[in-house]
């Protein structure tokens, strides 16, 4: 049974993480060194990207406030949060010193969540995902991965785990036959 408790982290008798750096555990500290590292850059990013509409499914709001809300994008408000806690953490040396105190941890997790959640909800980079409603002319099935460029130079592939590939030009090919026949069903 997954419980809340199973996500708190584990202290030992002298109040530091059982397995880990400090008052983190090993996944928290993880997150917190990749947040330290990536917080500048995705700060710069937010705030240079302006009002982006997040691309979670899952972020439903509602407006139930009786006053006027704030005119600012949600990235930027996510870049100030991000910034704010990179600044309070900027007294510590090293993750290392953050993690052994008790508000530097506090902080640590708090930076490794924000600059996650930005991260997921706005995407500096198209990662490799399924392609809907095309299948593999090899097997038959709805299996096919778009994996974008990785650098400047690099093309397109569409590949499937039974080995079969489409070029950049006869996926885009497949893909205005697809849609034009969605469009004319619909």
């Amino acid at each position: 049974m997954n419980t809340t408790l199973d996500n708190l982290t584990v202290l030992d008798h002298t109040g530091h993480a059982e397995a880990g750096v400090g008052y983190l555990e090993m996944r928290e500290f993880n997150r917190f060194v990749w947040a330290w590292a990536e917080g500048a850059r995705i700060t710069t990013w937010l705030y240079s990207a302006g009002n982006l509409n997040s691309t979670s499914e899952t972020d439903v709001r509602v407006d139930s406030s009786a006053t006027a809300s704030i005119n600012l994008p949600a990235t930027w408000l996510a870049a100030d949060e991000i910034s704010r806690l990179l600044q309070q953490l900027n007294r510590f040396p090293t993750p290392e010193d953050a993690a052994n105190n008790k508000i530097g941890a506090s902080l640590a997790i708090d930076l490794g969540k924000a600059v996650a959640t930005a991260d997921y909800r706005w995407p500096r980079e198209e990662k490799p995902h399924y392609v809907h409603h095309m299948r593999c002319g090899g097997c038959e099935q709805l299996t096919l991965t778009f994996r974008p460029p990785r650098w400047a130079g690099d093309k397109i592939k569409v590949d499937c785990w039974c080995g079969y590939e489409l070029t950049e030009a006869e996926f885009a090919l497949a893909a205005l036959i697809i849609k034009t026949d969605l469009e004319a069903a619909a």
